[in-house]
């Protein structure tokens, strides 16, 4: 691998685009550690400790910006969400349809409408953001409200865009899709922060059984990783076949394909959704039972009232990352949004009509219903495995944490799912500029950054 990367910077243009991304990287690092006026950044990150798991899943995606509070503190979430929400709404709504199936020129309407959309949505979680930290008491003394939501309000979204702007010059210029690898740059980032911290607990804990955890994580990592690579990469080929067909004395078709219906199909947006939705509750009942938002269990209260207020403190203690109720119901999220996800981007009636009218049909099995049956019922199967795979990588960290006391976000997740699917695709757009400039050395070797053709 090593050696690849080597002969890659032999080729200007992609030594060009592989220093771009290098700076790109640095400049959105540079930017997570500086904070936005008026806060003060050690008691937000006091804070983020007290919400143990909770705040180091939601700083993971940052870099840690959100964590200081700075002016990349939203980073490109709001970005993510808009493209999710659009891509999700265009199979429902047959005007966005009708945009996308416009080419090159649907392409740029819809992101035209991305771009308003993250615009909307980070002023959205600013103001909400901003308001929490002053209600809390997290920004500097003598600081008004309206004052610090102007400023932070304005600042957190300019960051966003800016980012986006970013991710969209590395995308033109540099290696890799640019959202994706800032997003990979962020987590990676956080790495050695955890790393650090349980070396340090290990190190300063006279307890030896602590100690063997180290290479258990590192034995699990590697394994993690290999499983990850492979489910990534695993798809279900479905052989097709072409009837031959004789237009003006040329004959047409006749030769078989493949069509790949890949394991993980939804990749980590399953898990984004379900991480997403429940990272609401469980910030509003731990922020409501650390600010006493709701009144204190009294004899003079009403029995329905102290009920509630039980109710309350029951899943503020309970709704939190690691715990049973919490694994539990963002499992049953997780195998949901899969399947959801899929019935709205993959349609097998339409595949199965695309084929007969192309001529194609699938060997052994009769064009039309039966082929949309077929499809389906391997989808199914599919869907299943990949959604067990993703509750698995979903709450492998948080058990492994509970085991071991140790912070494990690196071990599964969406976090490890996002670093090796832009790791693999980063590497891919690598070799095809190292194949497309004719390097026949590599071709006869058959493989290139230590990866076989």
């Amino acid at each position: 691998m090593l050696t690849g990367l080597l002969e890659a910077f032999k080729i200007p243009e992609l030594r060009k685009r592989i220093l771009f991304t290098v700076w790109a990287i640095f400049v959105f690092r540079l930017g997570a550690w500086i904070p936005v006026p008026g806060v003060d950044p050690q008691a937000v990150q006091n804070v983020f400790q007290e919400l143990g798991q909770l705040g180091a899943f939601l700083s993971a995606f940052t870099g840690g910006a959100l964590e200081r509070f700075s002016i990349f503190a939203l980073g490109v979430i709001p970005y993510i969400n808009a493209s999710i929400i659009l891509s999700l709404l265009i199979p429902v709504i047959p005007r966005l349809k009708e945009i996308q199936e416009r080419g090159e020129e649907g392409r740029r309407v819809i992101n035209k409408i991305t771009r308003y959309g993250t615009v909307g949505l980070a002023i959205l979680q600013s103001i909400g953001t901003s308001y929490v930290l002053h209600t809390q008491g997290l920004t500097q003394p003598n600081q008004a409200l309206w004052s610090f939501m102007l400023i932070s309000v304005v600042t957190l979204t300019t960051g966003t865009m800016f980012l986006m702007w970013l991710g969209e010059r590395i995308t033109e210029n540099g290696i890799g899709r640019g959202i994706s690898m800032l997003i990979m740059a962020g987590i990676l980032a956080e790495y050695p922060r955890f790393l650090g911290q349980i070396w340090f607990e290990v190190t300063n804990n006279i307890d030896p059984v602590r100690a063997l955890w180290i290479p258990i994580l590192i034995a699990m990592f590697l394994v993690v990783t290999a499983g990850v690579v492979m489910v990534q990469l695993g798809a279900r080929r479905v052989d097709i076949q072409y009837a031959k067909r004789i237009v003006r004395g040329r004959v047409y078709g006749g030769h078989n394909t493949f069509l790949p219906l890949q394991v993980n199909q939804g990749g980590v947006i399953p898990i984004i959704f379900a991480s997403a939705l429940l990272a609401i509750p469980t910030t509003f009942f731990q922020m409501g039972q650390r600010a006493e938002w709701w009144p204190i269990p009294s004899e003079t209260n009403p029995e329905w009232l102290n009920g509630l207020i039980g109710f309350l403190n029951w899943m503020a203690d309970d709704l939190i990352r690691g715990a049973g109720i919490y694994m539990l119901i963002s499992s049953l999220l997780i195998f949901f949004f899969t399947y959801f996800y899929s019935a709205i981007v993959f349609n097998p009636r339409d595949l199965a009509e695309n084929l007969r009218k192309w001529g194609g049909f699938i060997p052994g099995i009769r064009p039309g219903k039966p082929t949309t049956d077929f499809i389906e019922s391997v989808q199914a199967r599919l869907l299943f495995i990949g959604a067990t795979f993703l509750v698995a990588m979903a709450l492998l960290p948080m058990l492994i944490t509970n085991m071991s006391g140790f912070t494990a976000l690196f071990l599964g997740g969406t976090s490890l799912l996002i670093v090796v699917g832009v790791g693999v695709d980063t590497i891919k757009q690598i070799e095809a500029h190292m194949v497309e400039r004719q390097y026949e050395s590599l071709i006869e070797k058959g493989a290139a950054l230590g990866r076989r053709f």
